[in-house]
């Protein structure tokens, strides 16, 4: 007789309760990878009435449960919701549970223990844990593990050193017998580590065997629980054989299947898009019915300068542009120059609040499209893109822009005929920001009536059809346009371009001494440029933050940390200059000033919607290649520059266990974020917190990366169908908004900190600034060190001052400045920082 064919086993099922922390992904993502292929982990979060009503059935039907840290005290009904049930079901539904950090200390609070604040809190300090190698620590050695807590558990009996009471029950709480204790910190004293029920399969741990800094040993714990749960269930539980299907049907929204920490796919980007929005069917008629063709110009020239370039193609003076500068860094590769043209570019703007996209090609004519949420703003960019991607073609050959009969002569280096120019990182697309109360509503946190009086756009981009791309690091330069027949554009471009570069080099041959300028740098219409700012600057009205103030802040928010809710809190306050001066200053003479004072690779020049950016970050947020690799760069302490600051005396102050903590919370924070969308096992640190030398600063940097899922190129001729379920760099922008290194840890409660701390709307500071790109590509950078001018002035900022009996407008710009308040940070020592990066921008315009 033939055998009968054995049927694949039925996946193993974890259920995880999130209680709303940044690390969760993370933790998702060590189940999945470590566990096996055939283990299935599926999310609720601590407040689903669902699965709350009746917990006992949902539990039937998982092997295990897992319950995640989060915000807040184990004691609070509002911070644990769920949780507290588990340790409550009855025999028959008991089920092996592990809890991390919140979890832990509801399993040992729910069994006896008591919960104490720590008189240090342990947040993002690593540091040894001894054991006795037994239970779910049997086979390992002493390791480093992460803490991220501000309370402990306390069992009740006063230990210490090598006491052997360590490892046993304590009369106040039999059923709790210690695994794993803390006993490096002096002043907290020894802090429970890990334990256990001593009947119920109930483990813990305080430690965060996720994070990026605790040893492999820790994820081998998590292997370890994971056997004895299915041991115990062995002999205790039937096999679980009830479809999961029926507890997400009962609750759609809150229980997510995650397949990779995050169920990115019911809310990918493309997934809402309809067949064609009004939004792009208006933008793709700009191009015409067509297929979409990238014409482009490729040219050699060493010494071209951005600056220069937007100069002689006429658009530095009132014009709507878009410059993103590398500014001459040496971390900084390429600059990209976008262009506005009445007519043709699309711009597009949301407001949080408002629910509404408004959009235009003239700034007279404009539509206005009803939304729920931001949500609904994602789709409406990638359906663009998606209809403008060169790539996106109806057979595999790659049709690229060849010349034509009519220029096979021409001065222009080459035109490239069957490909598309690789090293170019965008070939035009959507430009433009997104603020940082449009990432408060990406992660549902309403804005208080003190961050509801900001007056700029919260999502503001124009679809830039021409560009100029510089390559630094090759010296090429590319001119590209999408719209159809724009060979005299490029042409002439590049015209310009060569006189350029030409008139450079025979200047810098045959100057002569005599020629030079006033100050011995700049041309004289320059110079008298400068200084009609510097007049005007000095004429402003300068209103810093207060001392007092900002360090009551800092306090308070130590407060919180103390009290769980956070871990880290980026504080930030901002100052204004006010200028009744004709005019005002001039933007693009502002830049020029703080680019050649403050040079730093994400250097961005931005005139759209009316809102005016001045800056030159050194922070990017978030790049995706055209190939899915994804690289965040958070920057995390920052020790000034000065006579007295050798590099070295720099690497000890940001090596310290302050400015490590800092930095390292922000990296799990955005392994997170990332995770969520790619999965854990498709994202890693590249970089670990390594100090990078900037103008007026050091700071310490680490680089997160990751690889969206694989996707070939789209030749199915309906392009709805092609690009339906593909995970893009889109998707994980939204998921990481606002920037984890401007909110602190966990992302949700400490925003919600701050803004009732801060009482004022950040706006586009603390925002992303950056592009995406037709071909599937985008960068973006986090918005600091930046002068920002408001496009619709807030009524207490229109100010009038009667001069000479004509009445003038004041103007505003801002200068946002904060940092990462730890519970190692000093008030004073915060004030100071945030001094140190508001003058990088303050210092370098004044002087």
């Amino acid at each position: 007789m033939r055998p009968e064919p054995k049927t694949a086993a039925a996946p193993k099922r974890i259920l995880f309760v999130d209680a709303y922390d940044s690390f969760a992904n993370n933790i998702v993502g060590l189940l999945e990878t470590h566990l096996g292929a055939a283990v299935e982990v599926i999310l609720v979060h601590i407040d689903d009435h669902a699965c709350a009503a009746d917990l006992a059935a949902v539990a039937a039907r998982f092997d295990a449960v897992v319950v995640g840290p989060g915000p807040g005290n184990p004691t609070c009904a509002r911070d644990v919701g769920l949780i507290d049930q588990l340790w409550r079901l009855d025999d028959a539904n008991t089920l092996p549970v592990l809890g991390i950090c919140l979890g832990f200390q509801s399993l040992c609070l729910a069994h006896g223990a008591g919960i104490r604040r720590l008189s240090q809190p342990r947040h993002g300090i690593v540091s040894r844990v001894s054991h006795q190698r037994t239970d779910i620590l049997r086979g390992l050695d002493d390791f480093d593990a992460t803490q991220y807590h501000s309370l402990c558990v306390d069992i009740g009996t006063a230990i210490g050193g090598d006491d052997e009471r360590m490892w046993v029950p304590s009369p106040t709480c039999p059923d709790i017998l210690p695994l794993a204790w803390d006993r490096s910190d002096a002043g907290n004293g020894p802090i429970l580590l890990a334990a256990r029920h001593v009947d119920k399969p109930f483990w813990g741990v305080q430690f965060h065997p996720e994070s990026v800094c605790t040893s492999e040993a820790g994820r081998q714990l998590v292997v370890n629980w994971w056997a004895a749960a299915q041991e115990w269930s062995a002999a205790h539980r039937p096999r679980i054989t009830t479809d999961v299907s029926s507890v997400v049907a009962s609750s759609p929204v809150s229980v997510d299947f995650a397949d990779s920490g995050y169920a990115a796919s019911s809310s990918s980007s493309t997934l809402a898009t309809p067949r064609r929005s009004a939004l792009a069917k208006e933008l793709r008629s700009v191009v015409g019915p067509d297929e979409v063709i990238l014409r482009w110009g490729k040219h050699s020239s060493a010494a071209v300068s951005p600056v220069d370039l937007l100069e002689a193609l006429g658009h530095s003076s009132g014009d709507d542009c878009i410059l993103l500068d590398s500014q001459g860094h040496a971390s900084g590769r390429y600059s990209i120059i976008g262009l506005v043209t009445p007519g043709r570019t699309m711009k597009l703007t949301y407001r949080v609040g408002a629910r509404a996209v408004e959009y235009g090609l003239d700034a007279g004519r404009t539509t206005s499209m009803p939304v729920s949420s931001i949500d609904d703003v994602w789709p409406l960019l990638q359906e663009c893109l998606d209809l403008h991607e060169p790539q996106n073609k109806t057979s595999p050959s790659s049709r690229a822009s060849t010349p034509g009969a009519a220029f096979e002569h021409t001065g222009m280096d080459r035109y490239v005929a069957n490909h598309l120019p690789a090293d170019s990182p965008f070939w035009g697309g959507w430009m433009g920001y997104v603020s940082y109360e449009a990432g408060l509503e990406t992660i549902d946190v309403p804005l208080n009536a003190a961050q509801k009086t900001g007056a700029d756009h919260d999502v503001s981009f124009a679809f830039v059809h021409r560009c100029v791309v510089v390559d630094h690091e090759t010296a090429n330069v590319y001119v590209q346009s999408l719209l159809p027949g724009d060979w005299p554009w490029i042409m002439q471009t590049g015209t310009t371009l060569d006189n350029l570069v030409s008139n450079s080099e025979i200047h810098a041959l045959y100057r002569s001494p005599s020629e030079a300028p006033v100050d011995g740098k700049m041309p004289t219409k320059e110079h008298i440029q400068r200084a009609v700012l510097d007049a005007t600057l000095v004429a402003s009205e300068v209103a810093r933050p207060a001392e007092e103030a900002y360090r009551a802040n800092v306090l308070a928010c130590q407060t919180f940390l103390r009290t769980g809710d956070s871990y880290e809190l980026c504080l930030t306050d901002q100052t204004t200059i006010i200028t009744t001066k004709s005019g005002g200053l001039d933007p693009w003479t502002l830049y020029k000033k703080l680019r050649s004072r403050n040079a730093a690779p994400f250097g961005a020049f931005v005139r759209l919607s009316g809102a005016v950016v001045v800056g030159s970050s050194p922070e990017r947020f978030l790049r995706w290649s055209r190939s899915g690799r994804c690289q965040f760069r958070p920057i995390k302490g920052t020790v000034k520059k000065g006579p007295d600051m050798t590099r070295e005396r720099a690497h000890a102050i940001l090596g310290s266990s302050k400015e490590r903590a800092e930095n390292l919370m922000i990296v799990d924070l955005i392994r997170h974020d990332l995770a969520g969308v790619v999965g854990a096992g498709n994202t890693w640190v590249a970089k670990l917190m390594t100090v990078e030398e900037y103008e007026t600063v050091y700071q310490l940097v680490s680089v997160i990366e990751g690889q969206l899922p694989s996707a070939s190129p789209c030749y199915d001729s309906d392009r709805d169908s092609c690009n339906e379920g593909r995970v893009k760099g889109i998707d994980v922008l939204r998921a990481s908004l606002p920037p984890g290194s401007m909110t602190g840890a966990p992302k949700k409660r400490s925003c919600e900190i701050l803004g009732a701390l801060e009482r004022r709307p950040r706006g586009i500071y603390a925002g992303v600034l950056g592009y995406m790109d037709v071909g599937g590509g985008g960068d973006f950078s986090v918005v600091i060190r930046t002068a920002v001018r408001r496009g619709v002035r807030e009524e207490k900022d229109r100010g009038h001052e009667e001069k000479q009996g004509r009445i003038e407008e004041a103007e505003t710009w801002h200068v946002g400045a904060g940092g990462a308040v730890t519970i190692q940070s000093t008030d004073e020592g915060e004030f100071r920082e945030m001094e140190v990066k508001a003058s990088s921008v303050l210092g370098a315009l004044f002087l």
